[in-house]
């Protein structure tokens, strides 16, 4: 696979907690969900900042090391990882541990393997396309910031229930963790090179093109501009969205992280 262009930035003033990143046989986008806690108890500025950066270095390694097994597998091996890893580094048994979405491609040689947890997205655009998505984290949110919880400790207690539920609870969708008790939900898709244009893979900050913003009525519009206009030039729109008055299309966060990469065959 050949990466065409990558792309990352943060939404506001705090710290970007996405990655995106491509090594070998793999390609990857990472979008950090946003920490609970004021302080740490990972060696980071923040929790969710160490969990992101372990990851992006475990999946460098792996691709450098021409991992070709399933996508699937390859997440719930680092997810068994960074349990490992936030044992050794003494981790609190009663703090929430960080998460993440994830969305990962494995280059099989005349095939791919996809993977997503959480609300990264992939798209694959060929004969017939293939979207990894879902609405399911939209809602949640929705229906969170419709509550309006005056109390600041209780929205907290509130954030911290929505998490161990997707970390733990064997829903539909899951959330990427090293939670002891984790039940990981990975959503899958695989093909053969021969018929795949591209591949986009990204967080749900630039899925706002389409959720949340519905600047493209489907990914289908978004993947010719992706391809020919690039994607900075899909960036600069979400941006002005962002800065426009009520453009947090019902978020908490008014912008969010962006990362996204596009893919095609060599």
């Amino acid at each position: 696979m050949k990466v065409g262009e990558a792309i990352t930035s943060a939404g506001g003033m705090r710290a970007n907690e996405d990655r995106v990143g491509h090594r070998g046989t793999l390609a990857w986008v990472i979008d950090g969900a946003t920490d609970l806690y004021d302080d740490t108890a990972l060696p980071a500025d923040s929790d969710v900042q160490w969990l992101v950066d372990h990851l992006a270095e475990r999946l460098t390694q792996a691709g450098a090391g021409n991992y070709q097994g399933g996508a699937a597998a390859l997440l719930t091996s680092l997810a068994d990882d960074v349990a490992r890893k936030q044992t050794a580094l003494s981790f609190p048994v009663s703090r929430v541990p960080p998460a993440c979405s994830i969305a990962v491609c494995v280059d099989q040689g005349i095939g791919y393997d996809l993977a997503r947890i959480g609300d990264a997205t992939a798209v694959v655009q060929g004969v017939q396309p293939v979207v990894l998505s879902t609405g399911y984290f939209d809602r949640r949110e929705a229906a969170a910031v419709a509550t309006n919880e005056a109390e600041a400790d209780r929205v907290i207690a509130a954030m911290h229930q929505r998490r161990l539920h997707t970390m733990t609870s064997g829903d539909v969708e899951s959330i990427f963790s090293g939670h002891p008790n984790r039940q990981l939900r990975p959503h899958t898709a695989a093909g053969e090179w021969t018929h795949v244009d591209c591949i986009l893979l990204c967080t749900d900050g630039f899925a706002r093109l389409v959720t949340d913003y519905e600047i493209y009525r489907s990914w289908a519009q978004v993947i010719p501009d992706a391809r020919d206009r690039g994607l900075h030039y899909l960036e600069k729109l979400i941006r002005d969205a962002e800065s426009e008055p009520g453009g947090s299309g019902g978020r908490f966060k008014r912008a969010d992280d962006i990362a996204a990469l596009l893919l095609t065959a060599n």
